[in-house]
């Protein structure tokens, strides 16, 4: 009996050890999930009306080990930092949209991966974080590599001041069970009006959900509704990481594709009507875009840029856009 008492006692601190942990892994560090960053002394800010454009799922720099059970080696992430630094420097960019950036993550040293690129190319900044978490226990084994406390997001960068930001949380899986949604990340619409003093237009940027298509689709279907509310308002260039690629069959994707009255970043180089960003290594699907308003903006021209190589599991898509 002494003993049954012993295993019980066992098994009751076991129980509240695991819901003390849960609530306190699941907690959120940062109120301000969106914030508009200046510097000092502008670097850009020029009156042209040609602007160029990128957007790059940047993985937080793990290239290929993101999401894999791979112990964390803080040169690896300071290599990749500095080549990722040096390749956006060699383009003109004056408006870049970030997904799977980490503003201070464990997984990552703790570096503050937006404010190094901003402070050196932007002098504006918006941070939208959409995982903020005190510790993820993913990848799920061994412990040694779970990820830790979590600060990641959505960035955009631009030459020109920027207002009226805005985080918009798209659909969350439902079939999902409650412990698994109480450590995933918000799937977000992000936006703000970049202020050019040609025209003022709207940026907006997305990282739609990887895993469950027919969550996948209604959030694009969503995203494709608020590009059409947004363009009364603003001409529109939206980009980021979708997660559905032209040949999936799925039928969302095709709203933006299909649509006359919006273009499509690097939509066709010689046979290839999509050319690939996913994944780095061997690239094989595009599931990467910009697309904007074709009565605003003219395409100069836009690609699929492979320099960046495998500094993330994604290649980033760049358009010079002019102006109209």
């Amino acid at each position: 009996m002494k003993k049954l008492t012993i295993i019980l006692l066992i098994i009751i601190l076991f129980v509240i050890i695991v819901i003390v942990f849960y609530f306190w892994a699941k907690r959120e560090t940062v109120n301000d999930k969106l914030s508009v960053v200046s510097y000092a002394d502008p670097l850009k800010g020029k009156n042209e009306r040609v602007i160029s454009v990128m957007t790059y799922n940047i993985g937080y720099l793990s290239g290929m080990n993101n999401n894999l059970a791979v112990a964390s080696q803080k040169e690896f992430f300071t290599r990749n930092l500095e080549k990722l630094v040096y390749h956006l420097g060699q383009i003109p960019i004056d408006i870049l949209a970030l997904q799977e950036i980490d503003y201070g993550s464990k997984r990552s040293f703790r570096v503050d991966q937006h404010d190094t690129i901003a402070k050196l190319f932007f002098p504006y900044s918006l941070k939208a974080i959409n995982w903020d978490k005190q510790y993820v226990p993913f990848p799920y084994w061994p412990p040694s590599v779970h990820f830790g406390k979590v600060l990641s997001g959505q960035s955009i960068m631009s030459s020109w001041e920027l207002s009226n930001p805005e985080r918009i949380v798209l659909k969350e899986v439902d079939s999902t069970p409650f412990y698994y949604k109480a450590f995933y990340l918000d799937r977000l619409l992000v936006s703000v009006v970049v202020q050019h003093p040609e025209l003022d237009f709207l940026i907006m940027n997305v990282h739609a959900e990887a895993f469950d298509q027919a969550t996948r689709e209604e959030q694009i279907m969503k995203i494709y509704q608020i590009f059409k509310e947004k363009r009364v308002h603003y001409p529109v260039i939206l980009m980021g990481d979708f997660n559905s690629s032209p040949g999936s069959g799925e039928k969302a994707i095709h709203l933006f594709l299909d649509d006359p009255d919006i273009g499509c970043a690097a939509a066709s180089a010689g046979k290839v009507a999509y050319p690939p960003t996913f994944s780095s290594e061997n690239p094989v699907e595009r599931i990467d875009y910009i697309f904007y308003t074709k009565d605003c903006f003219e395409e100069i021209e836009s690609k699929v840029l492979t320099d960046f190589g495998t500094i993330s599991d994604h290649l980033p898509v760049y358009i010079r856009l002019k102006i109209k």
